[in-house]
């Protein structure tokens, strides 16, 4: 029998799953959870299959970001077994953490205006004299606190500030040495002119000091390698090819730019939580042994807290991204954005606290002494696992 509106042959109703054979008792196969739709014989199913689960996702997305507000929450709901109803944690988080510091690093940006400190060295190879060389350092580092001021709280500037105070503190003690500490320096030798200032090389002291695993003094691939004895010669070889990199990365202009560490920590935050969430985990599991919970399902109570963090930073990126394009036109923009970012760091420390207490269903006194001991402890390692990511960008080149 020929089908005359679409010229195939129709096709009889299926009995059994064409992925298993069980036989069908309904729309679905109850073993494998396949359709009985075949969306490559109808074109209409395949349309409103993709309708239909983009709505269902709507919805669960809806839900799990609605509840989510709620300290514990989703969390609690999840563990008890309402699980269709809510995104899976783990695909939330990995999702929530890449679009929020895709956002942060369109959203968050140092004024140049304000901090415009990637020519500092040829402005210091400018001064003629100690005096000179002084009075440049302190405008330099009133500039980098107006810039401090104008950020507020927001993650990643501050690191990025304090980068350029330190590059600005050495050239300017660097060319003060040239001059002569007491002023009786010419300067003639060591003071480049306008057009050779930004090209003008490091002097070889102010290069890579590392002081670890038997080395001293300045680093150098070819007269001063790093060496560590119980490694073979070429992972030798590759250690000292990435020092290299970080040493180029160092020396040039942008690496005293807080906008250069400011996009590098935005980039390096996302690997450093999804190594560290199972960590979390962990360290929940230690501080309730005596819970009779399973570490996984500790894992969805990190997971699910991790989540409402991203959530919260991804708001507030996207409202500094709002109020950098109002600004010109609306002076309150900026304290409005100021206060919301310093009301969320209050906030957060909050909702994780009544999370925990939520969740695990202890004593006030018992869940505040948890929470502080695995806090610092996950912040720590946290700031450090970002700055390590941190350096293994430098060490791409």
């Amino acid at each position: 029998m020929t089908d005359h509106t679409t010229g195939n042959a129709s096709h009889a109703p299926l009995t059994h799953c064409e992925n298993c054979a069980t036989a069908l008792q309904g729309d679905f196969c109850h073993q494998c959870g396949q359709s009985v739709h075949n969306p490559i014989r109808h074109a209409g199913h395949a349309i409103e299959e993709f309708f239909e689960a983009f709505w269902h996702l709507d919805g669960r997305l809806w839900r799990t970001l609605r509840d989510l507000v709620s300290p514990g929450r989703v969390a609690i709901n999840y563990l008890a077994g309402h699980r269709q109803r809510y995104i899976a944690p783990l695909r939330l988080f990995v999702v929530l953490s890449l679009l929020t510091f895709f956002i942060g690093a369109a959203a968050v940006h140092i004024d140049e205006r304000n901090a415009n400190f990637n020519d500092s060295r040829a402005r210091f190879a400018q001064a003629d004299t100690v005096e000179e060389v002084r009075a440049l350092e302190d405008a330099l580092m009133e500039e980098i606190q107006q810039a401090r001021m104008a950020s507020g709280d927001v993650p990643g500037v501050d690191m990025g500030l304090v980068a350029a105070e330190a590059a600005i503190r050495g050239a300017a003690a660097n060319r003060r040495v040239e001059l002569g500490e007491d002023g009786t320096g010419t300067g003639n030798a060591a003071a480049p002119t306008t057009r050779d200032a930004t090209t003008a090389p490091r002097p070889r002291d102010s290069g890579l000091q590392l002081n670890m695993l038997g080395h001293t003094g300045v680093w150098d691939a070819k007269t001063n390698p790093l060496v560590v004895s119980w490694w073979p010669g070429f992972a030798n070889d590759w250690l000292n090819r990435k020092l290299g990199n970080i040493e180029r990365t160092m020396e040039s202009e942008n690496f005293a730019s807080p906008e250069f560490w400011v996009q590098g920590l935005m980039a390096s935050a996302p690997t450093a939580l999804f190594l560290l969430v199972p960590v979390f985990a962990g360290l929940l599991k230690l501080v309730y042994l005596f819970s009779g919970r399973l570490y996984l399902e500790h894992l969805v109570v990190a997971l699910y807290s991790h989540a409402y963090l991203l959530l919260a930073l991804a708001l507030m990126f996207v409202a500094s991204l709002v109020g950098s394009w109002l600004a010109p036109y609306t002076a309150w923009v900026g304290i409005v954005v100021a206060l919301g970012w310093s009301l969320v760091m209050v906030w957060l420390p909050i909702y994780l606290l009544l999370m925990q207490r939520r969740v695990y269903r202890q004593a006030w006194w018992l869940t505040a002494i948890k929470y502080l001991v695995v806090g610092n402890i996950y912040f720590l390692m946290l700031l450090f696992a970002t700055l390590v990511m941190f350096m293994a960008r430098l060490a791409e080149g």
